[in-house]
């Protein structure tokens, strides 16, 4: 007798078959997730070991953080391949730029003619925090009478949210610095917001700045990076009613500086020109012909992430940010790197004419030269000489000497591997100059020096002149120089 399927069994089989079918699917998801799993790892591992193939492996420190290289960054950012702690790069590489695309408030109502967004970083450990800002205004019209430039901004009320976040409230507490600096010292001065006012639009971009001073490299430098940043951020952000970015590379040929301070050029201003093709003007000399502009108010010197720490021993190693301006500097004044194939060492002595001068210097300089060989002594007092010029020396220089000041700023310029000795006031603990040269791979070394003159106080190290015997002097040169004895052509034996 033949047996007839019931129909619970014809069930049966085919939940059978629907699970075997489920099954066959489970695993063929399990093994395109492996896949993608091992092609992820194949690519972070070749990333991680492509440049230069040094074995470093994962870090276990969870502080640490592989930055991602961001294909909308700036195409002449000089990446590197570090694992740095997240503290040094929110302040000193890219994440820093990142972080501030992302920190951004537009503050006018929407039936506001113009716009004002602002981009915000806060990275200074302070109490309260310290949120810092730069700004880019749409469609802003130049007032003669006044000398200001005029925004038709209407500004909105912050949201809870915002305010919780430390969102300054505009214009009254955007930040503001020393020297009276920053983009609450420009806005009160440069800038009205006018609800009322209506315009065109804009057929240039205006940066507005508001310089400490003019003479003080250190300071210079700080203001001119923070100008980089501001305009690599509106680089890479996306401006949500355009669809494009805030700016571009090609758009330098229709921007100006307008300075809003009364220092005079100084000569440092050309680095300026390093965003803005068109002459550098002084608002004063702007009239009521002066099209339509988009205004820019940058990250203020005072901000720099290079004050941060600059008491402390960092643990940084690595800055994108510092080397690609440091990059573009050099670029600008036309600077080749030469080959050092030199086979002394060249020694940059920095001669200080006013403030932290060295006693009996003629005398020791005299006695490095006699007792010291296989170098090349130069006595520079970068003060009369063009900032082009004095790139150039440092750019060719091994071991470049200076007592404490801005002066050892220069070290930015160094070649990497080049060495730098610091004489320091005694009692003075700064450690800027130490970082930096860090960050950049120079060596570093430094000493304290004695103080002599009738200052006192906690700045006495700012005025009085310093004084070293010259044996210390001899054995601190004879150090750094013979650390450099087989670098490059040189190859000396150093005992």
């Amino acid at each position: 007798m033949t047996i007839q399927p019931s129909a619970f069994s014809f069930s049966y089989g085919y939940f059978n078959m629907i699970l075997c079918a489920y099954s066959s699917y489970r695993a063929t998801v399990r093994a395109l997730i492996f896949l993608v799993v091992l092609l992820l790892f194949l690519s972070q591992s070749y990333n991680r070991f492509s440049d230069g193939f040094t074995g470093v492996q994962p870090p276990s420190d969870p502080r640490i953080w592989s930055p991602h290289i961001r294909s909308d960054l700036p195409a002449d950012y000089l990446l590197t391949s570090s694992s740095e702690t997240l503290w040094c790069q929110a302040r000193f590489g890219t994440l820093y730029l990142e972080n501030a695309r992302k920190f951004s408030v537009s503050f006018c109502s929407q039936e506001s003619a113009s716009r004002l967004t602002c981009f915000l970083s806060s990275t200074a450990a302070s109490e309260p925090v310290r949120v810092d800002a730069m700004c880019y205004g749409h469609r802003a019209t130049f007032d003669e009478s006044l000398h200001q430039f005029r925004l038709g901004c209407d500004i909105r009320p912050l949201t809870p949210d915002e305010a919780a976040r430390g969102v300054p409230d505009v214009p009254d507490n955007l930040p503001q610095y020393w020297y009276e600096t920053g983009p609450g010292a420009i806005m009160n001065e440069a800038v009205i917001l006018d609800k009322a006012a209506s315009s065109e639009r804009s057929k240039i971009t205006t940066i507005l700045l508001k310089r400490e001073g003019m003479g003080n490299l250190w300071h210079s430098l700080m203001e001119i990076m923070s100008l980089t940043w501001s305009l690599d951020v509106l680089q890479m952000c996306i401006d949500a009613q355009t669809g494009e970015p805030f700016i571009r590379p090609k758009h330098g040929a229709t921007t100006q500086i307008v300075l809003a301070d009364q220092h005079e050029d100084g000569p440092f201003i050309e680095l300026w020109k390093l965003f803005a093709k068109m002459p550098i003007r002084r608002i004063h000399e702007l009239n009521a012909s002066e099209p339509v502009s988009d205004i820019i108010i940058p990250f203020a010197g005072g901000s720099n992430t290079l004050w941060q720490g600059d008491w402390e021993d960092l643990l940084c190693r690595e800055s994108s940010l510092i080397k690609t301006f440091v990059s573009r500097a050099l670029t600008l004044y036309n600077v080749a790197t030469s080959a050092k194939d030199d086979d002394s060492v060249v020694v940059t002595y920095i001669r200080r004419t006013n403030t932290r001068k060295l006693l009996d210097e003629d005398m020791h300089m005299e006695a490095i030269r006699k007792a010291i060989p296989h170098i090349k002594l130069s006595v520079v007092d970068f003060a009369t000489i063009p900032f082009a010029e004095q790139l150039k020396i440092v750019r060719g220089t091994d071991l470049l000497v200076g007592v404490h000041g801005a002066g050892l700023t220069h070290l930015m310029f160094l070649q990497p591997g080049s060495v730098v000795l610091e004489l320091l006031p005694e009692g003075l603990q700064h450690k800027g100059f130490r970082n930096l040269s860090q960050m950049l791979g120079i060596i570093y070394f430094r000493t304290h020096i004695k103080m002599h003159g009738d200052a006192s106080g906690d700045d006495q190290w700012q005025f009085d002149a310093v004084e070293v015997d010259q044996h210390q002097l001899l054995d601190l040169i004879n150090y750094g120089v013979k650390s450099l004895y087989n670098t490059g052509k040189k190859s000396y034996d150093i005992l």
